[in-house]
């Protein structure tokens, strides 16, 4: 079964150089454009990982503030609220009615807030925790001394300066906004996800 040589043959067109130039000139244009495309996809990709990097400093900075609110505040039972929400009728005047749910409102405001504000200091203790973790299993110095940088930064008790890392750890002010820079890439993942 052999086939007829005329059967393998593919067709050959002739082209102008006219048709030549306008195919160029498309396909350029489809380039171009798919560039520009892929250009706008990878920025938003670049500013979400950028938000989230400065998110995750924000929070890390707020960490010390909102533990300290936290062990300032007594988390009241429901015996407490209810004692001072009638101290609280009775010190007001006006409806009775009214003034129980604004104070019910504002004792279910506060809870919230301090819930919130628990979560948030365990989500933040879990992502270091994962990445001191991470660090200790990479055998790393640099690692190792990054997650000591951040710690010192933001969770330990006394607040360092870069400076006082610097000194700490033996490298450059420099080195260490690099380092924390690239904890915070690492953090971020772990505190917020990809």
């Amino acid at each position: 079964m052999e086939l007829d040589r005329t059967e393998k043959k593919i067709p050959m067109y002739i082209l102008t150089q006219e048709q030549i130039n306008q195919i160029a000139a498309i396909a350029g244009e489809e380039a171009v454009k798919r560039f520009w495309a892929e250009q706008v996809k990878s920025d938003k990709k670049r500013a979400r990982q950028e938000n989230k990097v400065n998110k995750t400093k924000r929070m890390l900075s707020s960490y010390r503030r909102i533990k300290a609110t936290l062990s300032d505040e007594a988390e009241f039972t429901e015996e407490e609220q209810i004692e001072l929400r009638w101290k609280f009728i009775q010190d007001l005047m006006g409806n009775a009615k009214e003034t129980v749910t604004r104070s019910e409102r504002t004792i279910k405001d506060e809870e919230k807030r301090r819930q919130e504000d628990l979560y948030c200091v365990y989500r933040i203790e879990k992502a270091v925790e994962m990445y001191r973790e991470e660090c200790e299993k990479s055998r790393s110095e640099e690692a190792k001394r990054r997650y000591r940088e951040l710690y010192m930064m933001y969770l330990e008790e006394k607040q360092y300066s870069v400076q006082e890392i610097s000194t700490v750890e033996n490298v450059s002010e420099k080195t260490v906004y690099k380092d924390l820079g690239i904890a915070y890439g690492i953090v971020a993942v772990y505190l917020l996800g990809m």
